[in-house]
């Protein structure tokens, strides 16, 4: 994503104007939320080659709750964009030693960034390559930087903050579970009906069996962990 689309997402999350994004925000503390978005809303007509899943942010608010900056996590390589007014107040920095940082160390060992001038330009790459270098970063010599986890701030990571769904939340979410049983079935059935009772059919029809199940296993699931939260 390039900044251009990045500063976007900022002022499109501050506006709340996300309704062609599919949003789930998790919180890490009262200044970070580790998102996972969606770009584009999966629909029936997507390309079977489209991309299957969300991406991954870290979203970085003011002591306002205005979002300032955000951070999308690529794994092999970061890319964070601070909201122009918002620069050299230290909210990148300090997030990301404090609670990024950490969060991203729960599922791998080391953390590669890459700063390329020819691509941001002078302002941003020196900018840019500050702020990696006070978070540890080492350059090396494929010409990114890179942190290992041992290097990295000892600050204990936070997985995040549960927040309990309502009972029409996971009503709606039923309906949902329930739809792609029914559609499932019905490619199951357009398929026996063409080609007979088969074994990937049978298959099929299992599958929607173990979908439809869910109806129901939510509901206990979300029971279940309302109990334990209280």
């Amino acid at each position: 994503m390039t900044d251009k689309s990045l500063h976007s997402l900022i002022d499109n999350l501050n506006s709340g104007n996300t309704e062609s994004y599919l949003i789930f925000l998790r919180p890490l503390n009262q200044y970070v939320d580790f998102a996972k978005i969606w770009i584009e809303k999966p629909t029936a007509n997507d390309n079977v080659t489209s991309s299957d899943g969300p991406d991954h942010f870290y979203l970085i608010k003011n002591n306002e709750g205005v979002f300032v900056a955000i951070v999308y996590d690529m794994l092999r390589d970061l890319h964070w964009f601070v909201l122009p007014h918002y620069r050299g107040k230290g909210h990148l920095t300090q997030s990301m030693k404090t609670t990024i940082i950490p969060h991203l160390f729960l599922s791998r060992d080391q953390q590669r960034i890459t700063i390329d001038e020819t691509q941001i330009g002078p302002r941003n790459f020196k900018a840019s390559q500050k702020v990696a270098l006070d978070l540890g970063f080492i350059k090396s010599e494929e010409e990114d930087y890179i942190l290992l986890e041992d290097h990295s701030s000892k600050e204990s990571p936070n997985t995040g903050e549960n927040s309990e769904l309502t009972p029409e939340r996971v009503g709606e979410l039923r309906k949902q579970i329930n739809f792609l049983a029914r559609s499932l079935w019905a490619i199951q059935t357009e398929i026996e009906m063409g080609y007979g009772k088969t074994e990937y059919s049978e298959e099929l029809q299992k599958l929607v069996r173990q979908i439809k199940n869910h109806t129901w296993k939510i509901e206990d699931f979300s029971w279940t962990n309302k109990k334990d939260i209280e």
